[in-house]
């Protein structure tokens, strides 16, 4: 990143996560009570470092009963310990590894966490609920409590949210929430919005944060209407790059939109199975396995955003799977999943994370 054309407060010039080329992938989404306390878990920050990579996601579950309840939670089942979670840290921090801090709204109906929503009103005369303000209330106690657990175990920066969607539009609330947080952590303070909350809400109180974190799944290429994933013809690194190309200026818009933030693409990736560049963030098309369009994709991706002046790097989407996708091994050639351990994209992310 080009520090005289980003916008990075004074008292993080220094910091690493302004120093630093973020060399990162997604680590424990959706990991529940007592994953990080596994020898096998524990061990990943060293094969991590071993691929170059110098900054991970920690995902922490913070629950609610349904999409539209007002009350957050930590919960026995789907909510890291904070033993637990110490413990990781600390493997992060003894391989080199800077941990960012993501706290992951998990609505136990199953729904996504940007379905998470509240009505403005009530109807029935006489009854009245401020949905809102008890969200946010309930909300803004667990994103401090993780705060704290931040500034304790030196974390290098924490998310205040990630893909909340539905509970965006409030400006002040938001507001609210990062001067509680910033009287807790020291460190910087960021957020992961979507394509689909920059073009369609103007998200003020992102500006208010330290660096932008982007859920990003650009597509590299576009198929005939009603074609199959599985019967798509094979792209070159050289034709995704050029399908990719146009999404420069997009980044470099939503850069300038908000002031010239750093920006990071805090979740990007593509599962390793034929014709998924259609559509890299989808986790459910029965296809054929394809190491060689992921690994591609990864290329096409670095060869196309890796010299915006202020990118701070990536965090691929992901490094572990915690979650049983039956879809993803029906293929005896490989997993098709978003994972790269002993697929092609392992050796395509070595290169550019140890150039």
């Amino acid at each position: 990143m080009d520090l005289t054309q980003a916008n990075v407060r004074e008292q993080f010039r220094n910091h690493p996560v302004f120093t630093e080329l973020h060399r990162g992938v997604n680590f424990g989404f959706m990991a529940k009570r007592g994953y990080y306390s596994k020898a096998e878990v524990l061990d990943q920050p060293r094969l991590m470092a071993a691929a170059g990579i110098n900054f991970s996601t920690l995902n922490a579950n913070i629950c609610q009963e349904t999409y539209f309840s007002r009350r957050v939670f930590l919960d026995f089942v789907f909510s890291s310990g904070e033993v637990e979670l110490t413990e990781m840290v600390k493997a992060f921090h003894d391989h080199g590894i800077h941990p960012v801090l993501k706290p992951c709204l998990t609505p136990l109906d199953g729904a996504w966490m940007g379905s998470v929503a509240m009505p403005s009103t009530s109807q029935i005369a006489g009854v009245s609920h401020n949905y809102t303000g008890e969200w946010f209330s309930s909300y803004t106690d667990a994103i401090c409590f993780y705060a704290e657990f931040a500034e304790k175990n030196n974390i290098a920066a924490m998310m205040v949210g990630a893909e909340n969607y539905g509970v965006e539009q409030w400006d002040d609330e938001w507001l609210r929430l990062i001067d509680k947080v910033r009287d807790i952590y020291s460190g910087p303070l960021t957020y992961e919005f979507t394509p689909s909350s920059h073009n369609q809400r103007e998200l003020k109180w992102v500006g208010s944060l330290d660096f932008l974190s982007y859920s990003y799944y650009p597509p590299a290429r576009k198929l005939p209407e009603g074609m199959l994933f599985r019967d798509a013809p094979a792209l070159s690194v050289e034709e995704m790059t050029a399908f990719l190309a146009p999404n420069r200026e997009r980044i470099r818009s939503i850069v300038e939109h908000f002031g010239n933030l750093p920006i990071a693409f805090t979740e990007i990736g593509v599962r390793s199975a034929h014709g998924c560049t259609a559509r890299p963030y989808d986790y459910l098309t029965e296809t054929d396995y394809d190491g060689e369009e992921q690994a591609n994709y990864m290329e096409a991706v670095f060869q196309t955003f890796s010299d915006i002046p202020q990118w701070l790097g990536l965090y691929w989407w992901k490094w572990d799977e915690t979650q049983n996708r039956p879809h993803y091994h029906t293929d005896p050639r490989g997993d098709k999943g978003f994972t790269i351990q002993g697929k092609l994209a392992e050796e395509v992310l070595r290169r550019w994370f140890k150039k």
